[in-house]
C-alpha cells in the first residue's frame, strides 16, 4: 500500500507546485493580478516625460531658474558704482603760449598755465577770490588725451583757517588750432554752482 500512496501524492504535489510557478510567471509578466503595478509605472513614466509631477521636472524647472535671470544675480546699475556720477563738471577752452602741442595732439600743457586757467575760472565764472591753484605735475598730451589732478584754494570766512580746498580734475576733451578745451570735474562744488559751458 505504501508504492501506491507515493504515485497518488507525488503527481498532486507536482501539480501545485506547477500552479504556483504559472501563477509567479503571470504575476511577473503583467499577467493577471498583475496589471495595476505595471500600468501605474507606465503612467508615472509617461506624466515625467510630458513635464508632469516627476522629479526629473521640477529638478529641470530649478535648474533653469538662475540662469534665467542673470541681472538679479549682477546688477549692472553703473549710476550706483560711479561715485561721481553727480560731481560738478563743465567745461572750459584755453590758450596759453606755454603750451608746446604738434599737429598730432602730442606736447606738454604746462601745470602753470592749467593753474591760471582754473584762478580765471573760479574768479570770474563762480565769482570766488582764489589763494592758490595747484596741479601735481604737467599735463603730457598723447592725440589730444590728456588728464591731470588739481587742486584749488579760496577765501571761505567759515570755513577752518579761513580758507577752503576743492579737489578735481581737468581733462582735454578737444582742440581747435591753438586752443585747448578743458572738462573739468570738482565732486566738492555745488553743480547749480559749476553750470556753465564755454
Amino acid at each position: 500500500m505504501t508504492p501506491i500512496r507515493r504515485s497518488t501524492w507525488m503527481p498532486h504535489l507536482l501539480t501545485v507546485a506547477a500552479g504556483t510557478v504559472l501563477a509567479l510567471s503571470l504575476t511577473a509578466c503583467g499577467g493577471s493580478g498583475g496589471d495595476k503595478p505595471a500600468e501605474d509605472q507606465k503612467s508615472e513614466a509617461a506624466q515625467t516625460e510630458e513635464g508632469g509631477f516627476g522629479g526629473g521636472a521640477v529638478e529641470s524647472k530649478e535648474a533653469d531658474a538662475p540662469g534665467s535671470e542673470p541681472a538679479e544675480a549682477e546688477p549692472t546699475d553703473t549710476k550706483s558704482t560711479d561715485p561721481f556720477a553727480d560731481a560738478a563738471k563743465t567745461t572750459n577752452w584755453a590758450s596759453d603760449d606755454g603750451m608746446k602741442i604738434d599737429k598730432k595732439g602730442n606736447g606738454i600743457v604746462p601745470a602753470s598755465s592749467i593753474e591760471a586757467d582754473l584762478i580765471d575760472l573760479f574768479e570770474n565764472k563762480l565769482d570766488w577770490k582764489v589763494k592758490e591753484a595747484k596741479c601735481d605735475s604737467d599735463m603730457e598730451l598723447r592725440e589730444w588725451y590728456g588728464f591731470k589732478s588739481c587742486q584749488v584754494t579760496v577765501k571761505d570766512k567759515d570755513a577752518y583757517k579761513g580758507r577752503k580746498k576743492y579737489f578735481g580734475t581737468v581733462k582735454i576733451v578737444d582742440h581747435k588750432d591753438q586752443m585747448i578745451k578743458y572738462e573739468l570735474m570738482f565732486p566738492g562744488i555745488d553743480k547749480e554752482d559749476f553750470d556753465f559751458k564755454d
